[in-house]
């Protein structure tokens, strides 16, 4: 935990769930906090209080490249990048999945986190790290779920390329299972896992500390899955 006082950490998709629950744990580790999301600066006050702690917001689509540059500027060195931004997408069957709806969950969760990196490495310490978010379902064929299973895959690969490509800045990924808040009948279903439950982010966010924290860890994915992958 002593490995984050002071360090500016910039967690983009931090303005709710997981990414929220990062923001929280790395502020008592001693972080100085960075919150982007699309509505990240508008929001300040109630994540404020939410964390309460003091911190920095900003908003841009993690999807353009323009609005990314320009917040990079603004925001300036930092010392780890956390990626939690999700895509909307409706899960249903390959042969019926809208093709445009796909195409964008792609500009969102594979292309975004691609040119964001792309963008911030200069800005990364040496000594930092990035640590990106893929999913259960690169890790667990589930039916009607094509594209988010094809992005998560694509992540994980990229992650193991960039450990190498940028060292000595580390690399890692979180793979969550289902987590809170989910459906009744997604609760439901969690029972059947060695955990007989879905995750709370807090739970979630433990990874993510863990791995910005330890400085002998890159190119690997942490499962938190409560044993989903087994069944």
């Amino acid at each position: 935990m002593n490995s984050l006082q002071n360090k500016r950490i910039l967690i983009v998709g931090g303005s709710s769930g997981i990414g929220l629950a990062v923001t929280k744990q790395a502020c008592k580790a001693g972080g100085k906090l960075i919150i982007a999301s699309r509505n990240a600066a508008e929001k300040h006050d109630d994540l404020v209080s939410a964390v309460g702690h003091d911190i920095e917001t900003y908003s841009f689509d993690v999807a353009s490249e323009d609005e990314t540059a320009t917040a990079l500027k603004k925001i300036g060195d930092i010392d780890h990048l956390v990626i939690t931004a999700r895509p909307d997408i409706t899960p249903a069957p390959f042969g019926e999945t809208d093709l445009k709806q796909a195409k964008e969950a792609f500009e969102t969760k594979f292309w975004g986190q691609y040119q964001l990196i792309q963008k911030a490495q200069g800005q990364i310490s040496q000594n930092g790290s990035i640590v990106m978010t893929t999913g259960i379902a690169g890790e667990k064929i589930f039916k009607n779920f094509s594209t988010m299973a094809i992005i998560n895959t694509a992540t994980e690969a990229f992650c193991r390329l960039l450990a190498i490509e940028l060292a000595p800045i580390r690399v890692n990924l979180v793979s969550p299972g289902f987590v809170a808040p989910k459906s009744p009948g997604v609760e439901k279903y969690a029972q059947q896992f060695p955990s007989g439950r879905i995750a709370s982010p807090e739970e979630v966010a433990d990874a993510y500390i863990y791995l910005m924290g330890n400085p002998y860890t890159t190119g690997i994915s942490v499962v938190i899955d409560g044993g989903a992958r087994l069944m």
